[in-house]
Formats: C-alpha cells, sequence, structure tokens
C-alpha cells in the first residue's frame, strides 16, 4: 500500500509541476486550459503527450543556427537591397503599414520590379519549373514538404540531375515527415550519387524527441533558380496522382503558385539559405553575391513582399501578418484554404469584417484527408454566418490553395492555411503582393473555385443531425491542440 501511495504522490507531484509549467508560458488561455484538462485528468497520457507536444520546442542548437544565420545575412543583405529595389512608395496606399509589419517580422522588404505569372494548374506548374532549371546557369535551390518519389517528383529530380550535371549548386530540401517516402526512394539515391546535395528538414527521430517538439515542420514551398527566378505557393513536387487512392477519396488537390522573375525571388533565396544552414552542419560563405544576382531592377512591374514565419525567432509573424490583413479589408475579402481551424481572435477579424460591411467569402474544400480538422472546422461555421460571412464548400477535389484578396489590390499567397498549426508550429511562407492587377487576376481564379462550390445556407445548417453537432462541438475543443 506505502508504494502504491509513493506512486500516487510522485505522479500528482509531477502533474502540479507541470501545471505550473503552463500557467507560467502564458500561451493563449484556450490552449492553456486544454492542457491543464489533460494533464489533470487523462491518466497515463497526459503527461507524455505534453512532453511530446505541449511546447514549442525548436531545439538550443538548430534555433543558434539560424540565428547566427539571420544576423549575418539580414545586414548582408539589407545593404544589397538599398540599391533602389527597396520599395516604400505611396503606391501601398492603405497597406503601408502591413509592408511594415512585415518588414519588421523578416526583415525583408517590400521590393519592385517583379514580373509575376499565376499557375493554377499542377501540370503547367512542374513544365515551368523544368524548362526553368534545365535554363539555370549558376543554381537551383527547391525546398518542399512534398516530394514524390515517382511521377512529378522523377520528372523535377530528373531536371536536378541535368543541372547539377552541368555544373550548376544544386541543393534540395525535404521535409522529415512530409517527404518520407522519397528520403527512402531510389529516386533520392541517384539523385545523390550524381551530385544533388539533399537534406532533410526537421527530421523525426526519437533522439531528436529530446530536445525539440517533433511535430514542428517545414511546410515551405519554395524553388529558386539562379537567385532570379522563383516559386511559391501552395504546391508540392506532386502531380495529379497524388492523394488518397480510396474509392471515396477527396478527389484531386487543387493548388496556386506564383512564379516571380525579379528582386522578390532573391528574398524566397534568403529564406532557402536560412532554412539550409538551420538544418545542416555546413559553415559555408553565405555572402549574397554568391547566390543572388547582381541585376539591375528592372522598371515597371509588381511590388512583392516575402512573408517567411514560423517557430524561430518571430513566432506571432504568422497570426500578426493575418490578423492585419483581415482588419484591412473595407469592402472585400475573399479566402481559400483547406484546413480552416481559426482561433477566437482570427473569428473575431472576420466577423468584425462583415459587421463593417465587408463581402466576406470563405472557400473551403467539402472534403479533406483530416476528418478531425474538418468537424472542427465545421464548428465554427453557424457562428461566421450568423456574422454575415458567406461560407462556401469547394465540390471539384480537394481545394489545397491558400489564398487571399483584399479589395482586389492586395494579394496573398504562399503556404499557409487558417489554422492552430500554420500559426504557431509550421514553418511557412506567404508572398504579400502590392498590385492591383494581379490581385484581380488572383480573384478571378478564386471566383472560378466558388463558381465549383455549393454555398452553405444557415437554416439549412442549422437543421444538422445532433450527433453530427455533437462531434463537431468536440472536435473544436481539440482545435488548440491539432
Amino acid at each position: 500500500m506505502s508504494v502504491t501511495w509513493a506512486i500516487f504522490a510522485i505522479d500528482l507531484g509531477v502533474r502540479l509541476l507541470l501545471c505550473v509549467r503552463v500557467i507560467l508560458r502564458r500561451a493563449p488561455v484556450t490552449t492553456s486550459l486544454a492542457w491543464l484538462v489533460v494533464i489533470l485528468f487523462v491518466p497515463l497520457l497526459g503527461l507524455p503527450l505534453y512532453l511530446l507536444v505541449g511546447e514549442v520546442r525548436l531545439g538550443d542548437r538548430r534555433r543558434r543556427r539560424y540565428e547566427r544565420f539571420a544576423r549575418r545575412m539580414g545586414r548582408q543583405v539589407a545593404m544589397f537591397w538599398r540599391d533602389g529595389t527597396e520599395d516604400w512608395t505611396s503606391e501601398f496606399g492603405p497597406y503601408a503599414h502591413i509592408a511594415r509589419l512585415g518588414t519588421n517580422h523578416s526583415g525583408i522588404p517590400p521590393l519592385r520590379g517583379n514580373t509575376l505569372t499565376l499557375f493554377s494548374d499542377c501540370d503547367q506548374v512542374l513544365a515551368s519549373m523544368v524548362k526553368d532549371i534545365d535554363a539555370a546557369r549558376r543554381s537551383c535551390h527547391l525546398l518542399f514538404y512534398i516530394w514524390m518519389p515517382t511521377g512529378a517528383g522523377e520528372l523535377v529530380g530528373g531536371a536536378m540531375i541535368r543541372a547539377v550535371e552541368r555544373g550548376l549548386d544544386c541543393r534540395v530540401l525535404v521535409d522529415g515527415v512530409g517527404s518520407k517516402p522519397f528520403l527512402r526512394s531510389p529516386l533520392c539515391r541517384k539523385m545523390v550519387a550524381a551530385g544533388v546535395q539533399v537534406e532533410v528538414a526537421l527530421p523525426a527521430n526519437p533522439l531528436r524527441m529530446v530536445f525539440e517538439r517533433l511535430d514542428l515542420r517545414n511546410h515551405r514551398k519554395i524553388a529558386v533558380i539562379d537567385g532570379w527566378v522563383g516559386y511559391a505557393g501552395s504546391q508540392n513536387v506532386t502531380d495529379r496522382t497524388f492523394g488518397p487512392k480510396r474509392p471515396h477519396g477527396v478527389g484531386p488537390w487543387v493548388d496556386a503558385m506564383v512564379r516571380i522573375e525579379g528582386p522578390a525571388s532573391q528574398a524566397l533565396e534568403v529564406v532557402f539559405l536560412g532554412d539550409w544552414q538551420m538544418d545542416t552542419e555546413e559553415e559555408e560563405d553565405l555572402r549574397p553575391t554568391r547566390f543572388l544576382v547582381d541585376a539591375p531592377t528592372p522598371t515597371g512591374g509588381s511590388v512583392v513582399q516575402v512573408v517567411p514565419t514560423g517557430p524561430g525567432l518571430t513566432p506571432r509573424a504568422m497570426m500578426e501578418a493575418l490578423l492585419t490583413t483581415l482588419y484591412s479589408a473595407r469592402e472585400e475579402l475573399i479566402i481559400t484554404t483547406p484546413y480552416f481551424v481559426p482561433d477566437d481572435a482570427m473569428k473575431l477579424a472576420l466577423m468584425s469584417a462583415a459587421a463593417r460591411g465587408v463581402a466576406v467569402t470563405i472557400v473551403m474544400p467539402a472534403r479533406i484527408d483530416a476528418p478531425i480538422v474538418a468537424m472542427a472546422a465545421r464548428a465554427s461555421y453557424e457562428e461566421l454566418m450568423e456574422a454575415g460571412v458567406r461560407i462556401v464548400e469547394f465540390q471539384a477535389g480537394l481545394l489545397h490553395s491558400k489564398t487571399i484578396t483584399v479589395d482586389r489590390d492586395l494579394a496573398l499567397i504562399g503556404s499557409a492555411n487558417l489554422d492552430i498549426r500554420s500559426f504557431w508550429l509550421n514553418f511557412e511562407v506567404t508572398v504579400f503582393i502590392f498590385d492591383t492587377d494581379v490581385a484581380s487576376q488572383l480573384r478571378m481564379l478564386q471566383v472560378e473555385y466558388i463558381r465549383k462550390s455549393s454555398e452553405v445556407v444557415l437554416a439549412t445548417w442549422r437543421m444538422r443531425p445532433f450527433l453530427r453537432r455533437l462531434s463537431e462541438n468536440a472536435a473544436r475543443l481539440l482545435s488548440p491542440l491539432l
């Protein structure tokens, strides 16, 4: 009996100490309360679960490498862009505060002189990327969350092999979880044997679990060729065959990417090099002149700002950037996202926009590959629709595109979803485009998504079965942990 009481006392003491740690961390109240409930009332599971995913631990060694890179590269790149590329003109109008926020968080200013091409077809993206790699003269740097070991992966991998055989600097950085099949594939071994440098971002293994949170992921999708042509958006190195193979799967993944030719691609290169430095032991010469093209700034073109976010030096950057964007809307706000798990601040921003007369439309897929996330998303439908937010569900596949247009003037395209994971746990990158013409083009793509969607009607939604409402609201309670 005494042994039993001793074990009970130790267990209770550890739980109480962990509760004190949760309280002192000053995380969002909902997150803290959720963890307190799990720690106190879920025997055997609560303690190890918190130790695994309760805190955003990037790891001291990785953080020090990233900080060292940021200090060195930041000073050099700032001087590199002050040759007239940096743009703080009155063109921004009501959006100058967004540009300032992005610069303060990332050190990357808005850059003028960019030529942009929007893609909504995965085959066109792959063909364009392969063409640019085959035309490269200096370097090809690719960072993706998922790299297929066949199909699209072989297509792009083959182009990288041809490039390294021409003597180019070819590097591939892929996420340790999202690209696990690729890392174990013959394609990866073939690329490495040819001379392509392949590295793993945030590898998941038992040893790392002791020092870092395992579910922190590099979710970025970036390609930079010759430091002057870049790609960013939602598409991985995947094609139409990617996705669940079940008979009643979610359908084809529908993505959006932007090709950037100009100084903003230099900013994407800086993001890539920062991640490369963070996940490798390589101590190399990272002077901008080695990778960035010292070319005259083109006249005209679009003003673009690259905003990288993640659980590194500026963990609030994603949330602050999105909230600032939502509060800037005056007439119209269209959002597309596959995973929608907003916290209270995000819901308030959306409802506030609708209340002040902004036409707010959120486009989400009718079916996604994460049932719990889908239920958590639908728990917010009724509250948002009551406030005047329009919700439509895309019917032609898994709409994976992550885009925002504001008043047909400002466009955002990137890798971040509107969920807690993208806000706090993933390394993401978002491209802010201060160009009315490009924003209108992206809006046309969003309107095409809406045409292929069905609107959720509030009166009908309120009549859904009790058990469905119960499961959705139960899933919502897990939203701070998703």
